[in-house]
């Protein structure tokens, strides 16, 4: 090969290896792994940021209430103050949501605080709006921060333009609630649906029930010519009495026992007033005290012994502690009394003691318990 040719391949092959080069040249470079000046390569793959939830709903601050009598009143979606009009509603209030209390119609006695909790004995007194006295503080009642006021009894026939009055005058929801002793289911259910739970409230309507159901089966089985005649004797001398027809005596019309003072009814708290004359005419089988000082009084006078009752002996003292078991206020106490009657007039029939029913009374509605001691003076009318 001549010289010239070879000059011409050498040329070739070295614009071939500057072209490789070149190329090379141009290819990404490597990170060498042994480099650390390299940054690391990340294994991790990149979080998906999370899809958005719907925003729920807030809960309406305010709701409607329809009371017994059809009026529909705007209150806070959660109660947490509510203060009673009178010493009925006081009572149902204080079975039903205690802690709920931001006021009392009136304070709670020494004696009541011996068995309930003490701190119930600080809340303010508020008065009472419907009553002789009808001392109701509006003033004492904004200032406990109420955010509704609940009447609850016997619907009276100016109770929509009460309420309303009242609820415009301070600016706070008033509520009526209609109470009747045969009607203590639904009131209870009503104050549940008020107080946005029923989870107590039910439980208190059920034992309202079970106890209606026993007054209908004695009533239907005991015939009236077997049924007890009592004297519901009131006042200082025992001549003042609750007669048929009247609200605190309502009881006996839901127990087999005859009251036997058929006069004209007060509305009154004091009763009917009658004379001796009346009550020896009447003639009852038993007689129904207040307290255990009017039982002696009566069984010293003279004139009260003539009566076969008391011959017999047949004086019981009504219980009060902590409130009265058939009336004193004429509220949910009396299912007690109902009880009590039949128990007591009837063991045969009912088929548990009257110590029991208290027990189980007390403790369901009262959140009490007492011992047998603290059990026997309240039935004798002497615990203090």
């Amino acid at each position: 090969m001549n010289k010239k040719k070879l000059t011409w391949i050498s040329l070739v092959l070295a614009l071939i290896l500057a072209l490789s080069m070149t190329i090379m040249g141009c290819e990404p470079k490597q990170p060498d792994p042994s480099d650390s000046s390299q940054p690391a390569a990340s294994d991790k793959t990149e979080p998906v940021p999370p899809e958005s939830k719907a925003t729920e709903p807030a809960e309406p601050k305010e709701r409607v209430f329809t009371d017994s009598v059809g009026r529909k009143v705007t209150l806070p979606t959660k109660l947490t103050k509510i203060a009673p009009s009178g010493p009925l509603a006081q009572i149902v209030l204080y079975t039903a949501a205690p802690d709920l209390l931001c006021g009392v119609a009136s304070k709670f006695s020494d004696t009541q605080l011996k068995l309930i909790d003490k701190k119930y004995g600080d809340l303010p007194a508020f008065g009472q709006f419907y009553g002789k006295s009808g001392d109701f503080n509006l003033e004492a009642v904004l200032a406990a921060g109420t955010e509704v006021i609940i009447d609850i009894g016997e619907a009276k026939k100016t109770i929509k333009e009460d309420m309303d009055g009242m609820q415009e005058q301070i600016n706070t929801p008033a509520i009526f609630i209609e109470a009747t002793f045969g009607g203590m289911p639904k009131t209870y259910r009503d104050l549940g649906e008020l107080l946005g739970d029923n989870t107590r409230t039910e439980v208190l309507a059920k034992y309202c029930e079970e106890t209606l159901a026993l007054c209908d089966k004695a009533m239907a089985e005991i015939p009236q010519e077997e049924r007890i005649k009592i004297y519901w004797a009131l006042g200082d001398l025992g001549l003042n009495t609750n007669a048929v027809g009247s609200f605190h005596s309502e009881i006996f019309e839901y127990v087999p026992i005859i009251n036997v003072a058929d006069v004209e009814a007060s509305s009154k708290g004091g009763g009917s007033e009658v004379s001796m004359e009346q009550i020896l005419q009447w003639n009852p089988d038993g007689i129904l005290v207040e307290s255990a000082a009017l039982a002696e009084e009566i069984k010293k006078d003279p004139a009260w012994g003539a009566l076969e009752a008391v011959k017999n002996n047949r004086i019981a003292v009504v219980p009060s502690v902590p409130y009265g078991f058939l009336g004193s206020p004429p509220s949910v106490n009396r299912y007690l009394g109902a009880r009590m009657l039949i128990a007591a007039f009837y063991p045969d029939f009912y088929g548990d003691s009257p110590e029991n029913v208290v027990k189980e009374f007390f403790k369901l509605f009262y959140s009490i318990e007492v011992d047998d001691a603290q059990l026997a003076e309240i039935l004798a009318g002497t615990f203090e």
